[in-house]
C-alpha cells in the first residue's frame, strides 16, 4: 500500500510503512512507544484487509480506548455505522448479533467478545484480522489469550500485537508470543534512525527527598506493632525471617489453609496474623511514599470496617494499645499536607514550567485515589497559575465515585485547550489514551512494573522536547521499586532482544518466511 492510498488527512512515517510491510503478512507484536502511531499502522494493515473483502476486530481493554479507537478507525477508513461500529458491553446482545453479521470493522472490549463467542453470538473464524491493543495483557486467563488461541485453531487468520512495552521477563515475553501466535517481533525504539525525526527528546530526573521526621516517628510506632506479629509467625515457624514481603505472606494463607483442612485445626487461628501483617505492611508502604493522609484512611478503614475477614485484623491490632497512637499521630499529620515534602515539591516544579510556558501541560501521576484527591486540592489552593483537574477511572473505589467515559472525555477536551493545564492522573492516563502532548510529567512515586513505567514517560517528548521528574524518599520503598523498574526494563530490552535474534534465526533456517494474505481467504 502506497503513501497514497492513505487519507490526505494522515500521512504514515517512515518508520510506520516499514512495520506496516511486515505486519500485513505475518502475524505481529509491534513494540513502539508511546505516542508514536501505533494505532495508524494498525488502521493501515486493517485497510489492507478490507480491500480483501476480509472483517477486523480490534480489541482495546478498557471503554475509553474503545471510543477513541473506533473514532480514529472511522476517519481513517471513512467508514460509519453499520460498516464499523464498538462494543463495551452497554450494547444489547441481539444488536451485537446484527453488528457482527453486518460490520466490517468492530471495535470492542475484549470481554465482550469472549463472552458472545462463548454463548455462539460471534463465529471468530469469520474474521481475517485480529487487533490486540496493550497486548502486554495477553497472558494467564485475559480474555485476550482466550480469544486467539480459538482464532488461531480456525485456519491461518492474520494477528496484530501491540503495546509499548511487553514487560521485563523473558517468560512473559514467550508467553505472550505463544498466546498470540506471534512469528514476527517488530521493535522500535527512538534512537532508530527512522523513528527519531518524530522524538523530541525526553529528560528524566529523580528528585530524592527526605522522609519527613514525623513520618519517620510515625513508621517506628508501626514497626513497634509489625514486630511481636512478625516473631509470633516466625516462631511458629510460618516465615523464616521478621521480614517477610507481602508476595511471600499471601501465599502462606492457601497453605495454612490447607495445612489446617488436613489435620493441623489450630493453624485456622495463624491466618488472622499473616492477613494483619499485609495490611500493615501496606500502611507502612502507603507512609513511606504517599504521606500520612493515604495511610491514617486505609488504618481507619481497617479499624471501622464491618467485613469479618478485616474485623479479626482488627482486633489484633485493637490490643496492641500502640495501635490507638498510631492512628492518632497519622490523623495529625494528616492535617498537615506540609508534612509531605512531594507536595511543595510538585507544586514548584508546575509553577516553574507554566511560568516558564503558559502554554505547557502537565501531567501528574499518582498511584492512589486518594492522594490524587489530595494533590488536586494541594495544587487548586496553592497556586493561581495551576488550574489542576482530577483524572481518574470509571469503576467507584473505596466510597471514591469514578468517572463515566463522558466526564472522562469532557476533561481531556478541556486539558487539550488549555482550560485545564496539570492532569492530576491515576493508571488510567497511562495506557494509550489520546491524551494531548505534554511538557512535563511528575511521578508522584516511583512504580516497581517497567511497564507502567514506560507508559506514564511516554505521555510527554512526542513532538517536542519533554521532562519528566520522579519523586522519591530517601531509603524507602520510593527508592527500591525505582531500582526495580531500572532493573526491570533493562532486563526487557535485552530479551526482546534475544527475541528478535531467536526468531531471525529461526526463519533463516527454513521456517515458512510468509505467509501470503491471498492464503487467508
Amino acid at each position: 500500500m502506497s503513501d497514497e492510498s492513505k487519507a490526505e488527512s494522515i500521512k504514515p512515517r517512515e518508520y510506520q510503512i516499514n512495520l506496516f510491510n511486515v505486519a500485513r503478512r505475518r502475524n505481529s507484536l509491534i513494540v513502539l512507544p508511546t505516542g508514536l502511531g501505533k494505532t495508524l499502522i494498525a488502521a493501515m494493515v486493517a485497510e489492507d484487509i478490507i480491500k480483501r473483502g476480509g472483517k477486523v476486530l480490534f480489541m482495546a481493554p478498557t471503554k475509553p480506548l474503545v471510543s477513541q479507537h473506533l473514532e480514529t478507525f472511522s476517519k481513517f477508513l471513512n467508514l460509519s455505522p453499520p460498516d464499523i461500529f464498538s462494543f463495551t458491553g452497554e450494547i444489547d446482545s441481539m444488536d451485537r448479533r446484527f453488528y457482527w453479521t453486518r460490520s466490517r470493522v468492530i471495535v470492542s472490549t475484549p470481554q465482550v467478545v469472549w463472552n458472545d463467542m462463548k454463548r455462539g453470538d460471534l463465529d471468530i473464524s469469520s474474521y481475517g484480522l485480529l487487533i490486540f491493543d496493550e497486548a502486554h495483557r495477553a497472558t494467564g486467563n485475559y480474555s485476550y489469550a482466550l480469544i486467539s488461541r480459538k482464532f488461531l485453531e480456525t485456519r491461518s487468520r492474520l494477528i496484530m500485537a501491540m503495546t509499548a512495552s511487553p514487560g521485563g521477563s523473558r517468560e512473559k515475553l514467550d508467553e505472550i508470543r505463544e498466546n498470540l501466535g506471534i512469528e514476527e517481533v517488530l521493535i522500535k525504539s527512538e534512537s532508530d534512525p527512522d523513528v527519531a525525526p518524530y522524538v523530541g527528546g525526553i529528560t528524566v530526573k529523580t528528585i530524592t527527598l527526605d522522609l519527613p521526621p514525623e513520618l519517620k516517628d510515625i513508621g517506628g510506632i508501626l514497626k513497634s506493632i509489625m514486630d511481636p506479629i512478625q516473631e509470633k509467625l516466625r516462631k511458629a515457624g510460618i516465615i523464616r525471617y521478621n521480614r517477610a514481603s507481602r508476595k511471600e505472606l499471601a501465599s502462606k494463607v492457601p497453605q495454612l489453609v490447607e495445612r489446617a483442612k488436613a489435620g493441623n485445626p489450630a493453624l485456622f487461628s495463624l491466618i488472622p496474623y499473616v492477613t494483619a501483617l499485609i495490611r500493615l505492611d501496606y500502611v507502612m508502604e502507603y507512609i513511606e511514599s504517599q504521606g500520612a493522609s493515604v495511610a491514617y484512611q486505609y488504618l481507619k478503614n481497617i479499624l471501622e470496617s464491618e467485613d469479618n475477614s478485616i474485623k479479626r485484623t482488627a482486633r489484633i491490632l485493637e490490643k496492641n494499645p500502640s495501635t490507638a497512637a498510631l492512628l492518632n499521630a497519622l490523623e495529625r499529620a494528616s492535617g498537615d499536607p506540609e508534612s509531605n515534602p512531594k507536595l511543595s515539591k510538585a507544586l514548584q516544579l508546575c509553577e516553574e514550567k507554566i511560568s516558564s510556558n503558559p502554554e505547557s501541560r502537565i501531567i501528574l501521576f499518582t498511584h492512589f485515589r486518594k492522594t490524587a484527591s489530595i494533590v488536586h486540592e494541594y495544587l487548586e489552593k496553592h497556586s493561581t497559575l495551576i488550574r489542576p483537574i482530577k483524572f481518574v477511572g470509571q469503576a467507584s473505589k473505596e466510597g471514591d465515585t469514578g468517572m463515566s467515559q463522558k466526564q472522562q472525555d469532557e476533561i481531556l477536551s478541556k486539558f487539550r485547550s488549555n482550560i485545564y493545564n496539570v492532569l492530576v492522573a491515576t493508571s488510567v492516563a497511562e495506557e494509550g489514551l489520546d491524551i494531548p502532548a505534554t511538557d512535563l510529567v511528575i511521578f508522584f512515586e516511583p512504580v516497581p512494573s517497567e511497564i507502567r513505567t514506560i507508559q506514564r514517560r511516554g505521555r510527554t517528548g512526542r513532538l517536542r522536547a519533554g521532562d519528566v521528574y520522579i519523586l522519591m524518599y530517601r531509603g524507602t520503598r520510593d527508592a527500591g521499586y525505582y531500582y526495580s523498574s531500572r532493573k526491570k526494563e533493562a532486563t526487557m530490552g535485552k530479551n526482546i532482544e534475544k527475541t528478535v535474534a531467536k526468531i531471525e534465526k529461526d526463519n533463516s533456517g527454513g521456517k515458512k518466511e510468509s505467509t501470503n494474505l491471498d492464503d487467508f481467504f
